[in-house]
Parts: C-alpha cells; structure tokens; sequence
C-alpha cells in the first residue's frame, strides 16, 4: 500500500498534527469517551456533514492527550480513499499493516470514516471484533440503511451505535451565551435571563439550520452555498451514485413537496398523482430519505381509541436549513407564512436529539374535528403529550388537543411549548406544564429533565 495519502490523513503519526480549530462542543463527545474503554465497536451515524468525521478527529486528540496512546497506535482510514478499500476488503492485509505500522504494545485504535461504502460493512466489523484483539473499533456511516441493517444482523452485543445528529440548539446557544450551560437556573429563569438572546439565536437556527459548517459560515451567502451544496451533493453522490436511484427528477419532486408539507399528514395517492409516479415508488424513496437522515416519518398515535387517526404520517426533516435550501426560502422566521409549521420543524428535529434510543414518537389526532397533538413520546407504558404554540401566552389556557388527549388517555403530564411563558395547569388529572420553547431547547439536560417528570 502506498501510505503517502495515509501520512497525510493521519499527521499525529509524524508528529505534525495541527492545533485544534475552533469549534462549537458538542455533548456527544462524552458519551464516545465514555465507550472507549470497551471492546464494543462504535458506530457513528449521521447525517452527511453533521460532524461525524469531526467527533473522531476529536477522539483521536484525545487519546493523544488525555489517554496518553502512543501515536502509532491510532489508524485512521476513509473510504474516500480506494486504496484503503482495497486494504480493507482482506481483514489480513489489514491486520498485517496495523501490526507492521504500530509500536507492537498496547492497543490499537481503529478508526474508518463512511465505512458502508464497504461491500459487507457489518461482516467485516464482526470479524476483526471475533478475533478478540485488543482493537478498539470506531467507525462511521452517513447511510443508517447499511450500518444499521449490518449492526442489527452481525453487531448484536458487539456494538454501540451514536446517531450524530447536526449541532443542537442548545450547543450553538451555549457557544454564544456566556454561563448559559453552567448556570443553576431552571427554564423560567433561563427565560429571563436570557429569552432575548435565546429568541434570536432561535430564529436564526429555524432558517439557517444547525449544520456546523452553516452555522459557523461567516456570511449569509456562504450558508446559503453550505446548503446548496449540501442537498446537491447527497442527490448527486448518494441518491443517483450509491444508492442508483434512476428518477432523480421524481425524488427531487417528491423532496420539495415534503419539505412544503412539514407539519402536515401526508397521503401517498396523493403525493404519487403530484409526482406522476406510484404509491410504491414514493414509499421507497420517503425509506431512502429517512434511511439516510434526511427526513424522518412521525406516525398517528392509536392506543386503541376509537376515532383516533391511523393512518397519513407526518414527515419533518431532519434539519430545517437543509429543508429550507430544498425550497429556496431563507425569509427571516418573522416575515413567514409557514412560521408556525417551522417551529414545529425545529421542537421536532431538537427532540430527536435528546429521546431515549427506546423512546418512540408520534402525533395525535381525532377523526371528528381538528384537534390534535403535535407530538406523543412514548416510554415503555409511560406516554407524554406535547403542543407547540408559536404564539406569547399571559395565562395557562390549557390546548383543546392537549385536553381531549388527556381525556382520552389520561396521561400524568403534558407539556405546552409557547414563546414566552411558563407556569402551570390542570386539565382532569393531568398536570400540563407550560414553557418557553427556545429557553427549554438551550437546554438540553433541563428538557430532558422536563419529560421525565412529565413522564411520570
């Protein structure tokens, strides 16, 4: 192997490894560090540029630094790189080359970037984890469809897997506001003490996303470039490349009404007629979608009550700059009329990041009439209602969604995300708690804390 393009992706090995750069820390950080110590292998999956490559960088420096591991024993692979494929399609030529290139102590550290470019990615990862070395194995995906279905198949009680999502709210917040992180308050004193701030680092992330290179792009020209690139990228490289998708113009078509129709039941007739294609076609290219983390369905959630809605998901994406690039609207959240749809987009796309891998997440609506709940986290027996009001509150109304769920279900809690207020209320036996969504999604721990109680 020419190991002249692997000198250059692994610096640290001839001491040349460049200071850090500035960057937004991410919580995720420490859930890695905290499974390195393992045999498991670590999988990191994602959506592409949500900083996958970036965590392991921040991995490598610090075994380097905190852990002391000699520099020889961290390898770096990408499958960028053909060569590397070729290295890693033989588990001996690999071996050898690990052994041959370390200090022959110790264990070794394995990383692989975008590893479902592999023929057999999770045969592979068994087969070095089987051979019982002392090999710490992390690798990444952008493509949940193979990683997963692999991890599923061969990685059963041999992996951990990370969903990297792009950068959360609370992050970028935390970046910007001072103590914000560290401070001892709860979410209505964050609120007064912070909301301005909070409201515009909100409004700026509803339009622009939370993409790191987005987010840290000095102009709004480049942000704008960083999505457009972005979209055009995963339909160039994955939909029409990797995945050979032969009607790129229907899956455009079908991205854009999606992404006009967050918030929204979708019907597949109806989306199959728009697009001039089939009810079958749509259903795998919205699989695709969501397989490599660009959208994700939201189902109707049933628990057997007649006259609850069963059928039509909702799809949000998973990032509303990227959904905002599909549809060409960088309008400030102010001025918008599908404001409301788009703070919902951002709760949504924030809840993903702080669920349980266990939890599940729906909406809830009635047949007869409108009323219905954004969103229903689901914990084992435990079920929590959430309403997203884009509007100041003065007093605690409770919503009539929220009060014909908890009628129906009678759950222990529910919670009304709102601009500005909070405080509580009843509705029969349950108690509704009101908070201010920006204040709540800057932080995240306290969030998490919110639904546990509301959980009950």
């Amino acid at each position: 192997m020419d190991t002249s393009v692997f000198s250059i992706r692994n610096p640290w090995r001839s001491g040349l490894l460049a200071k850090e750069p500035d960057r937004i820390p991410r919580h995720e950080l420490q859930t890695a560090l905290s499974w390195m110590d393992s045999r498991h292998v670590i999988t990191i999956v994602g959506p592409r540029q949500a900083g996958k490559s970036t965590l392991m960088n921040m991995l490598i420096r610090h075994l380097l630094s905190s852990s002391a591991v000699p520099a020889a024993n961290i390898f770096y692979f990408t499958t960028d790189d053909a060569e590397t494929v070729t290295l890693l399609a033989n588990v001996g030529d690999l071996l050898a080359f690990l052994r041959g290139n370390s200090t022959g102590n110790g264990r070794l550290y394995l990383f692989i970037d975008e590893i479902q470019r592999l023929g057999s990615p999770g045969l592979f990862l068994k087969t070095l984890y089987d051979l019982d070395l002392d090999l710490k194995i992390v690798a990444s995906g952008s493509s949940s469809l193979e990683i997963r279905s692999a991890s599923k198949e061969h990685l059963v009680g041999r992996g951990r897997e990370l969903v990297l999502y792009p950068l959360s709210f609370g992050d970028i917040a935390a970046s910007r506001i001072p103590g914000l992180r560290a401070s001892s308050a709860d979410i209505a004193q964050i609120q007064r003490l912070y909301g301005t701030d909070l409201v515009r680092t909100f409004e700026e992330c509803a339009v622009w996303g939370t993409y790191p290179a987005v987010v840290t792009a000095p102009t709004m020209a480049q942000r704008h470039d960083e999505l457009q690139q972005l979209y055009q990228s995963y339909v160039l490289r994955d939909v029409s490349q990797f995945f050979h998708i032969q009607h790129v113009g229907v899956f455009n078509n079908l991205t854009t009404l999606l992404a006009g129709s967050v918030g929204s039941q979708v019907q597949w007739e109806t989306l199959a007629r728009t697009t001039k294609s089939s009810a079958q076609t749509i259903h795998s290219y919205v699989d695709l979608l969501e397989g490599t983390f660009v959208c994700r369905q939201v189902l109707p959630y049933t628990g057997n009550v007649v006259g609850s809605i069963r059928r039509m998901p909702k799809i949000y994406f998973i990032d509303c700059g990227l959904r905002n690039s599909v549809l060409s609207d960088f309008s400030a959240l102010s001025s918008r009329s599908d404001r409301g749809h788009l703070v919902e987009q951002v709760v949504f796309q924030e809840l993903c990041k702080i669920l349980e891998p266990t939890d599940r997440l729906y909406y809830w609506r009635m047949y007869a009439g409108s009323h219905e709940v954004d969103f229903v986290v689901v914990r084992g027996e435990s079920l929590v209602p959430i309403e997203i009001k884009d509007s100041s509150m003065r007093s605690p109304e409770v919503p009539d969604g929220i009060s014909d769920f908890s009628k129906a279900f009678r759950p222990w809690g529910a919670i009304v995300m709102n601009r500005d207020f909070a405080g509580e209320a009843t509705s029969g036996n349950t108690t509704v708690m009101f908070v201010p969504t920006a204040a709540t999604l800057a932080r995240p721990d306290l969030f998490r804390e919110l639904l546990t109680k509301a959980l009950h």
